[in-house]
């Protein structure tokens, strides 16, 4: 069952009001300074030194040691995927989209390709398409996170039609990493300035065209999320939530599938992801879950389905396609697990 509406409303206010925070803090720390503390993340270390970069900012060598894996894309989904390849040993993924990561509080370790940037509060870093980062399972942490903390805001195009921009906050508490916040913002201005960033990094002395553009887009971001015209993101960043997940592959396995509900999901394809046979997936699969693997992502499926029905107004058929069913498949599992149809589930539940 879930919660009475009166428990929805505080749960949508609560992630608000997080990112409003986020937004507001940055935002602080761009009229401080005068100035934005960017960095553009680039393929190598010696690519990346060639920019001006804050006076501040460490570098260390770390190289990949695993291979690229490919991600497979879904012809069937409406959603374009995020994640054009994986190095599952180094826990990084190649992005189909680019970024902007903020760190809004503490000092973050932020993994790019075979180096790492060592940053401080303030630092706003952007990954254009293409650029090796850290695919969320681990803490944002080199060398012994004891006692270490901080909080990132992530911004990055929309990914139904295009449109607007998305956006969330991850914290890392020493071996601990997770994601709230996850925040759609339909304005289509939000778009075109972000692309005019990601074309103004290209130009040299671009610094204070990329502040103003930033600076812009955070203005709008707060402004839309404070007048309700931004809904919860219709699917959500996967990010491990204990260090065993990069180690157990049923774990690995999981939030694979959760970070891809909108994807064809196959035993072939996750057991591959997690390096293991097919045979011995299924096996273990069940073992470790108490579900076979279609009845997990089904019932994955429709839990991610009756939260966007309750805390958002994204139309049903857009629901659908986001958690991976078709509008008819979608109908007919509601009535399976709901008695009723998505329409009436929505009236409901809000």
């Amino acid at each position: 069952m879930l919660k009475n509406p009166v428990s929805i409303q505080h749960a949508k206010n609560a992630p608000q009001e997080s990112l409003l925070e986020a937004l507001r803090s940055v935002r602080f720390l761009l009229r401080r300074e005068n100035e934005a503390r960017f960095i553009a993340a680039k393929s190598t270390l010696s690519e990346l030194k060639r920019q001006p970069l804050p006076d501040h900012l460490r570098m260390s060598v770390k190289k990949r040691t695993g291979p690229r894996v490919q991600v497979r894309s879904s012809r069937s989904s409406r959603i374009p995927q995020m994640v054009r390849a994986r190095w599952p040993v180094d826990h990084l993924i190649e992005n189909t989209l680019p970024s902007i990561a903020c760190v809004v509080r503490g000092a973050a370790d932020l993994r790019i390709g075979d180096y790492v940037i060592h940053c401080q509060t303030g630092d706003i870093v952007f990954y254009s398409a293409g650029i090796p980062t850290a695919d969320g399972s681990q803490s944002h942490f080199e060398g012994d996170p004891a006692g270490r903390r901080c909080s990132l805001l992530w911004i990055f195009p929309g990914r139904i039609n295009g449109e607007g921009l998305e956006c969330y906050i991850c914290h890392s508490s020493e071996n601990f990493h997770s994601a709230e916040a996850h925040f759609w913002c339909r304005n289509r201005l939000l778009a075109e300035l972000f692309q005019g960033i990601d074309e103004e990094e290209q130009k040299p002395n671009h610094q204070e065209s990329i502040f103003h553009l930033f600076s812009v887009i955070l203005f709008l971001l707060q402004r839309e999320i404070t007048t309700g015209n931004a809904v919860f993101a219709p699917y959500n960043i996967h990010l491990a939530d204990s260090p065993q997940s990069a180690h157990d592959p049923i774990q690995q396995a999981c939030g694979y599938v959760d970070a891809h509900l909108d994807a064809n999901l196959t035993i072939d394809i996750v057991a591959r992801h997690v390096c293991i046979s097919p045979s011995v997936f299924t096996k273990r699969f069940k073992q470790q879950t108490g579900q076979t693997f279609n009845q997990y992502c089904t019932a994955s499926r429709m839990k991610r389905a009756a939260i966007l029905l309750a805390e958002t107004e994204l139309r049903i058929i857009e629901i659908s396609r986001s958690v991976g069913f078709t509008d008819c498949q979608f109908r007919l599992l509601a009535r399976q697990h709901w008695g009723c149809t998505p329409g009436e589930f929505r009236s409901k539940n809000n």
